[in-house]
């Protein structure tokens, strides 16, 4: 299988999370994430976020430590389409203020040895 990551990827830290929620109507859940790059994060499928497929967009709330929370559009890039599997997403739309928030992020787990 043919790498198609071109980005950097870290895992977040206990001290230093990276927090991501889909909202469902009224529910809104929580998702385990496995790493994240300055363009998008792995995650872990739950059951919530196991119907959506690969190249649907989603809207996704970010929290990142030191910044508002913030709510953006997230392409699902791929998934194993099953609960606990993998699902990464990519931000493509991301303003210039989230994305150096999240290259902060990214850059901040590295320096502390956190590469995925």
């Amino acid at each position: 299988m043919q790498e198609r990551r071109q980005n950097v990827r870290v895992r977040p830290a206990a001290d230093y999370d990276i927090g991501i929620e889909l909202e469902d109507g009224l529910v809104t859940v929580r998702l385990s994430v496995l790493d994240a790059a300055v363009g998008g994060v792995g995650l872990v499928v739950d059951e919530l976020f196991v119907n959506h497929k690969a190249d649907s967009n989603i809207r996704l709330a970010v929290s990142l430590p030191g910044v508002p929370r913030f709510v953006t559009m997230a392409n699902i890039r791929y998934t194993q389409g099953k609960v606990g599997g993998r699902c990464g997403v990519h931000f493509p739309q991301l303003s210039d203020e989230e994305q150096t928030a999240l290259s902060k992020a990214v850059s901040e787990l590295l320096e502390r040895g956190h590469s995925a």
